[in-house]
């Protein structure tokens, strides 16, 4: 009886995660690739150098923006207008000139629309899992700006849809950001071994009994020295007795213990300690190549089919 109700207790958990998890919300991503400023030190140093776009002059400061977003859901992303699903919005002092869009595969459209620093991105049909799309924009500015992609900002009224995370996938912070987890790591984990080879080497201890009884007592010292000796559970001030160092040696011996101890508070704590450290190496390691790791396999993948085909 009791086995029948613990597995409908069991299956009905189940159950309820199954349902959540074939209920989750869909994940669009925007990742960053790059920003970089053009034009502009060349301005400073020769004057007579200009920057023209559509017949007009580009007096400010240029940047050129890449990125592109991502469906990372397992759910194919439907019911798109594809007009204004996306918006990717910029600092203020910028003006976007002009994007180019490149879809990961013929199958998706994707419409824009520039307003101001506002970019508007529109789907046309689905955006299925793993589908995406880069982009490629020239943005004018009135004040200069380090790390524009770090500065943006995203809206939607996509149906069912968590809001739009952004990460950066640059070379060069993700080679940094590898390189400084790779240390933490490795520092971790010779902590993690080195605790692991004292636990294993216990300090020794002693039991002490009473020899006429010869049964297991504890013995403490109060604050004015007296030996207290207790065969139960010992409370301060209320139970033990005081006896003399010649009474301890008289009726009691002590015995040492030379079985190694798993249950010993030191090799309990070292056990708990090395598993916080690999929970620790974990999120490291999902934050240094699980997080973005599965954008960049999927770009990657993208591309050699792309450079196959050529």
């Amino acid at each position: 009886m009791m086995t029948t109700i613990l597995s409908i207790i069991a299956s009905s958990i189940i159950a309820f995660f199954i349902a959540k998890w074939q209920m989750k919300k869909n994940k669009i991503v925007h990742f960053s690739v790059n920003s970089y400023d053009i034009g502009k030190g060349l301005s400073n140093e020769f004057p007579d150098f200009q920057l023209h776009y559509g017949g007009e002059d580009l007096t400010d400061n240029v940047m050129v923006l890449k990125g592109g977003f991502m469906n990372t859901g397992r759910n194919d992303i439907d019911a798109l207008k594809g007009d204004s699903d996306i918006k990717l919005i910029l600092p203020e002092e910028c003006v976007v000139k002009t994007v180019k869009v490149l879809p990961s595969t013929q199958e998706l459209h994707i419409n824009t629309d520039i307003k101001g620093n506002i970019i508007n991105f529109g789907i046309c049909d689905d955006l299925r899992a793993d589908e995406f799309f880069k982009y490629t924009a020239i943005v004018e500015t009135s004040e200069e700006i380090d790390n524009l992609h770090d500065k943006l900002s995203f809206r939607h009224r996509i149906r069912n849809t968590e809001k739009i995370r952004g990460t950066y996938i640059g070379q060069q912070r993700s080679l940094f950001k590898r390189k400084f987890y790779k240390w933490v790591i490795f520092i971790y984990l010779i902590t993690c071994a080195i605790s692991l080879v004292l636990s294993l080497y216990q300090k020794m201890d002693f039991n002490i009994y009473n020899n006429a009884t010869n049964k297991e007592v504890t013995l403490h010292i109060d604050p004015q020295s007296n030996l207290c000796v207790n065969e139960g559970f010992f409370i301060p001030f209320i139970s033990g007795t005081i006896i003399s160092s010649e009474e301890f040696e008289k009726e009691y011996r002590i015995e040492p213990v030379t079985v190694f101890q798993w249950n010993s508070a030191r090799f309990i704590f070292v056990m708990v300690y090395i598993f916080l450290v690999f929970v620790g190496v974990g999120i490291l390691y999902y934050l240094t190549w699980g997080k973005d790791g599965h954008i960049i396999k999927v770009l990657k993948e993208n591309d050699q089919i792309k450079n196959n085909k050529k």
